[in-house]
């Protein structure tokens, strides 16, 4: 491990470009080529710009030089003046909650696949996902990269103090549901601080071994609640209030099409949009809901067919507790349930609701979920034991960055 550096180690240097991820100083010492840093590694505020003086300590990987431990120079100024010893950094976890972007994990189709070969048996595909050895196991590939981010946000992802490894808990188990951990090393290419390892089981082969060496105790499982009634409905505060704007007008693209061609807004030219690249089916659902919105009529057909969907649905909990699924969706960062919305048959469910219960103990409805969305999002919490959200039945929408 490098020792920290003395004052005089310090190079000067002025930002050159700053991009969305990365930026690049021009320095004297180096006048044939600029120094590359990650604009997450600073750690000051407000964000660096172009044309700001910084000190910065220089790494050379291969020919990369990359900065560390940047400082404005004004900064750097204050620090001098303090004449109290300073202790060494912390070892501190990730300042994004994106993997990708804070380890190199390999390619991503032999890593998820290696997970899914250690965890206990679970199906990670739809339905009607389609093989596809580029992109295999979406239900996992998701769960990974959001449990990360959970971690990440909650400050669970560990460095150990001479900072040779970092890991965190998968919250998977193995066959004799012992916990799977993620270990990474530092990775020499400056484009990524860490690089996947193994996963691995504890004192288990040499990287299980390495996690009990130097993780003590070792990382724990990502937590969503804290008490175990949030993750039970109580039918007896009825029925959720809707913000009925965003619930229909605002996501009408996420209704059946037989549902929505049962309410068709009269005037409204009907398109295909198989063919329609994302701007357009955008702006043609934007279309739609406006005018749905604009023939009230319409509108409260829709929204009194989705009130009678509700009210069937709390029935179902009223008998069945488990129909409400416990659910944590990444976006708004907080645990919700999700309520089974049937819209065309009474037998079959075409959208979840995702409620929240609020300080006064009444829920409110957010948003509604196709339900491989629904079903990536609960997966988070737990493998849902449940007679209506199963991968086996489930048909995928695609993914959701795509809606």
């Amino acid at each position: 491990m490098a020792t920290e550096a003395t004052q005089a180690d310090r190079k000067t240097g002025t930002v050159s470009r700053v991009l969305r991820d990365y930026g690049f100083i021009s320095s004297e010492e180096f006048p044939e080529r600029d120094v590359y840093f990650k604009t997450s590694w600073f750690r000051g505020s407000p964000p660096l710009r172009e044309g700001e003086d910084v000190t910065f300590e220089v790494k050379a990987y291969g020919n990369d030089l990359q900065a560390e431990l940047l400082q404005r120079v004004h900064e750097e100024a204050v620090l001098a003046n303090v004449t109290a010893p300073q202790e060494p950094p912390e070892p501190s976890g990730p300042s994004t909650d994106r993997l990708l972007d804070w380890a190199y994990m390999g390619h991503m189709p032999n890593v998820l696949a290696e997970l899914e070969g250690l965890a206990l048996d679970e199906r990670w595909e739809f339905k009607s996902t389609p093989p596809n050895s580029a992109f295999p196991f979406p239900i996992l590939r998701s769960y990974l990269l959001e449990t990360f981010g959970r971690l990440a946000l909650k400050q669970q992802v560990l460095v150990n103090e001479d900072r040779s490894f970092a890991a965190f808990n998968t919250g998977l188990v193995d066959r004799r549901y012992e916990p799977i951990h993620a270990l990474f090393v530092p990775n020499p290419d400056p484009r990524n601080r860490w690089q996947l390892a193994k996963f691995c089981i504890a004192a288990e082969g040499a990287d299980g071994q390495n996690l009990v060496r130097y993780f003590s105790p070792l990382p724990s499982a990502a937590h969503y609640f804290d008490n175990a009634t949030d993750l039970l409905y109580d039918p007896r505060r009825g029925t959720p209030a809707l913000n009925w704007e965003h619930i229909i007008i605002q996501n009408i693209d996420r209704y059946p099409r037989e549902f929505i061609e049962d309410h068709w807004p009269s005037g409204f030219e009907a398109r295909e949009t198989t063919g329609m690249s994302a701007e357009e089916r955008d702006a043609y659902y934007r279309d739609l809901g406006a005018a749905i919105e604009d023939e009230s009529r319409t509108y409260r057909r829709i929204m009194n067919r989705v009130k009678d969907a509700i009210d069937l649905s709390i029935k179902r909990v009223q008998w069945n507790f488990k129909t409400a699924i416990p659910t944590y969706y990444p976006r708004v960062r907080r645990l919700q349930l999700l309520l089974p919305l049937c819209l065309v048959s009474d037998d079959q469910v075409d959208l979840a609701l995702a409620v929240e219960k609020t300080p006064s103990g009444s829920y409110l409805g957010h948003t509604v979920l196709q339900l491989d969305w629904a079903y990536k999002n609960a997966r988070l919490v737990c493998r849902p034991d449940s007679d209506w959200l199963s991968p086996e039945e489930i048909i995928s929408e695609g993914d959701e960055d795509e809606r």
